[in-house]
């Protein structure tokens, strides 16, 4: 006959048997925490992958023309499905974040990667939106002083704001000018520290009436740079709208024809009313027109909505450079009093 087990066996066992169900209650319960972060990361990633098609496939319709423009901010909402999907240890949900990710950091690094350049200053640039007028011209004059802008262009540029800017001086900084200004958003206006030729509102070119013009002026002049001839671009194509943007698509398409007819060395500056990220703007710089914040490695400088919230969040007012050997060696920012958009400021040195 077996002797019977010791008391202590027998309570170690009658506890684990308590502990049992308990166990087992818990393996439910970070399952079903699992499950739960997989929902999550799975519709993290559908978010994220809705914008990042759209730019992939340039696929620009309605409301996916404004998620384009938020690439960036898009580039770092995508780690989070890349987070949950690790705390759900959901390994392909994990790889195809990451993949997502590294598709978004792959377009984001020429933001971040300078060119070379290897002589100095050779000329500034500035572009501004004046907001209907009312941006702080005292300010825009201080700044084209200070950083001793050779080459301005405004966007916005009204019959008042070009009284204010030559009251505020600017005309005695740069006193060559091609000014198409008008009443609301659509005037446009260039001014040079040096002499201007062949200055002429691309509306009244025969290169643009062709196109059937834009709706805002563009205005276009030759100007003497280090020794060459350099045709600078004053630009402000059409916002796209949230829902429907024939005028932003028609303006874009006006543009890039206008550039790929040019071959000799040219700068374009203005309120572009589109990012790198849109298929419009991708299709300029294939034609061998380089963004200056590229250039530069200057990073992402979102200049719009500027005073709307903590800070702009889009990146729409450029500086393009094409057929020259100018590379951009500094590219900044400045908010203007009353501007809803920041200052654009460049310089350009050799390549």
């Amino acid at each position: 006959m077996a002797s019977p087990a010791p008391a202590s066996a027998l309570a170690e066992e009658a506890a684990v048997d308590a502990r049992a169900p308990e166990t087992e209650r818990d393996g439910r319960r970070w399952s079903r925490w699992r499950r739960a972060w997989f929902v999550l990361a799975a519709l993290a990633l559908i978010a994220v992958l809705v914008p990042v098609l759209a730019r992939l496939f340039g696929i620009e319709t309605g409301p996916l023309a404004i998620l384009v423009a938020l690439m960036p901010w898009v580039t770092v909402a995508c780690v989070v499905p890349v987070v949950l999907a690790l705390v759900a240890r959901a390994w392909w949900l994990v790889a195809a974040s990451a993949a997502v990710l590294v598709l978004c950091l792959i377009w984001a690094v020429p933001m971040f990667t300078a060119q070379h350049a290897l002589g100095g200053g050779v000329v500034r640039v500035a572009t501004i939106n004046l907001t209907f007028g009312q941006a702080d011209v005292d300010a825009v004059v201080e700044l084209v002083r200070d950083h001793e802008v050779n080459i301005l262009a405004a966007q916005e540029v009204t019959p008042e704001a070009v009284e204010a800017l030559r009251a505020a001086g600017l005309d005695d900084l740069l006193p060559y000018s091609e000014v198409a200004a008008e009443p609301g958003v659509t005037g446009t206006g260039l001014w040079s520290r040096s002499p201007l030729s062949k200055a002429t509102t691309l509306d009244t070119s025969d290169e643009v009436e062709k196109l059937g013009g834009y709706v805002s002026q563009a205005v276009k002049a030759d100007v003497d740079v280090a020794g060459q001839q350099l045709t600078v671009f004053a630009i402000h194509p059409a916002a796209p709208g949230l829902t429907a943007h024939a005028s932003w698509d028609a303006d874009l398409s006006r543009l890039t024809d206008v550039l790929a007819g040019q071959s000799g060395p040219t700068l374009v500056l203005g309120d572009f009313n589109t990012t790198r990220d849109h298929r419009a703007f991708r299709e300029i710089q294939a034609l061998g027109y380089a963004d200056a914040a590229d250039q530069a490695g200057a990073g992402f400088l979102p200049t719009f909505p500027e005073g709307r919230g903590p800070w702009p969040f889009v990146a729409i007012d450029h500086a393009l450079v094409g057929h020259v050997d100018f590379v951009a060696t500094s590219v900044s920012t400045a908010s203007i009093p009353g501007a809803d958009h920041r200052m654009l400021l460049v310089t350009y040195g050799a390549a």
